[in-house]
């Protein structure tokens, strides 16, 4: 029995293999292929702290958080520009004795204003009707000067409106003239003195000034 012969084994794998066509073993190797790759990438996006959200697919989308404050740029304002008030004329020394406005007002010319020759000067008072005084009118310059002195009469109030403030007698008139001065050649500046009386002294008692540059 020892000495009888085994019958051959027969290589039934080989036999497989070889019924199975080549195309169905590529194709069982890349189905294994992509079951790996599919391991591989889930382990990798699995593990971590993530933020932000996972698509349906399962690819999760990280945002970095910002860090810190924002700080804000100053910024360059540019400052608005003041136009200067033109400076009051200084041609007028200090009234020696004020007139209030109830008494007397000038109301043209106007401080500082700029005046041609003839130059209008007008006003009222409210008593100048008594016995026709009137009021003087003083020119003087700069260099306090007095160029001339000029008496004016006081006029009819009719058909004339009296300025605000004025006290309102039977003796309150108007006054106006046209003074001339004369070598004007250049823009001058001038102090108009207007009052009722002066002084034994000669000194104005009630003055009303009014600073005007006269031009040529």
């Amino acid at each position: 029995m020892s000495n009888a012969k085994r019958p051959p084994r027969v290589d039934t794998y080989g036999m497989f293999r070889r019924l199975i066509p080549p195309s169905v073993s590529n194709l069982r190797a890349l189905l294994l292929s992509l079951a790996l790759v599919s391991g591989v990438v889930a382990l990798a996006c699995g593990g971590g702290d993530t933020q932000g959200g996972a698509a349906s697919d399962g690819i999760v989308v990280k945002i970095p958080s910002p860090t810190g404050e924002a700080t804000a740029k100053p910024r360059k304002t540019t400052a608005p520009s003041v136009t200067p008030s033109p400076a009051p004329l200084k041609v007028c020394a200090p009234n020696p004795d004020p007139a209030h406005s109830s008494l007397l007002q000038i109301e043209e010319p106007k401080p500082d204003q700029q005046v041609k020759v003839p130059i209008h000067v007008r006003g009222w008072g409210s008593n100048i009707g008594f016995e026709d005084k009137g009021v003087a009118l003083a020119i003087v310059n700069a260099k306090q000067e007095v160029i001339q002195v000029l008496d004016l009469p006081p006029q009819p109030r009719t058909y004339r409106v009296a300025p605000p403030g004025l006290e309102i007698t039977e003796n309150a008139k108007p006054f106006a003239a046209d003074v001339v001065i004369s070598n004007i050649n250049e823009p001058t500046s001038f102090c108009l003195w207007v009052y009722q009386e002066t002084t034994e002294t000669g000194t104005p008692k009630g003055v009303v000034q009014v600073p005007v540059v006269v031009l040529p």
